[in-house]
């Protein structure tokens, strides 16, 4: 009589994202990067203190998100006119022209999306620390993954510059304090996306789930 013989799933494997190329490593060593032997891609940079980075990078973000979304970005004056843009002026106006669904999606992807985004981050890289919080933790991430390209400030940022450029000519355009920390949350947004490694967190993860129990590990099981 036969027997199935249960084959051991073989080590995970990476593909480069130019060549397809199949690499044994899935994961740069502490410190280093990852390089494709074909085309000289990065694949996985391994920062060595990726998750404090984050964790100071997305704390950062929250604090400048404050002034970013109650200060005055522009103040235009026309003759004896003058109106200030705020980063929910222009999903008001939207919203009072009626294009609902315009204005809404405007709102996620300059102002929910970004808040979410280091919010996620920052939860991610404070809770890792915690083995109670593994879980919670797992599903931030995935969550993240899902929200990273939803937080558009290079976008908003562009229609602003546009707005300086093409409206200067009508009248008095000022830059107000808002703008200078919008620019800088878009900045260290950037750098939050860079900074993230998610596969240090899953590491981090395995290596609590693979660790002995500690009776386990003193001894003192049966």
């Amino acid at each position: 009589m036969e027997q199935a013989v249960q084959k051991k799933p073989g080590p995970w494997r990476r593909a480069c994202h130019q060549c397809d190329l199949l690499l044994e490593r899935a994961a740069a060593p502490l410190g280093q990067k990852l390089v494709c032997p074909r085309c000289n891609a990065t694949l996985h940079r391994n920062g060595a203190h990726s998750i404090r980075y984050t964790a100071a990078l997305s704390l950062t973000g929250l604090l400048l998100f404050i002034p970013s979304a109650t200060l005055p970005l522009l103040h235009f004056s026309i003759f004896t006119f003058g109106a200030e843009n705020t980063l929910f002026n222009g999903v008001q106006a939207l919203f009072g022209a009626g294009y609902i669904w315009l204005s809404s999606l405007v709102l996620f992807c300059s102002v929910l999306a970004p808040l979410g985004k280091f919010t996620l981050l920052a939860f991610i890289s404070w809770g890792c620390g915690w083995e109670a919080l593994d879980r919670p933790v797992a599903n931030a991430v995935r969550w993240y993954h899902h929200l990273r390209d939803w937080a558009m400030l290079d976008v908003y940022m562009l229609g602003i510059l546009v707005a300086l450029v093409k409206m200067s000519d009508l009248g008095k355009m000022v830059v107000e304090p808002g703008l200078y920390s919008f620019a800088a949350m878009m900045l260290v947004s950037n750098l939050t996306t860079l900074s993230f490694d998610p596969h240090a967190v899953w590491a981090r993860l395995a290596r609590r789930r693979e660790r002995p129990p500690a009776g386990e590990a003193a001894g003192g099981g049966p």
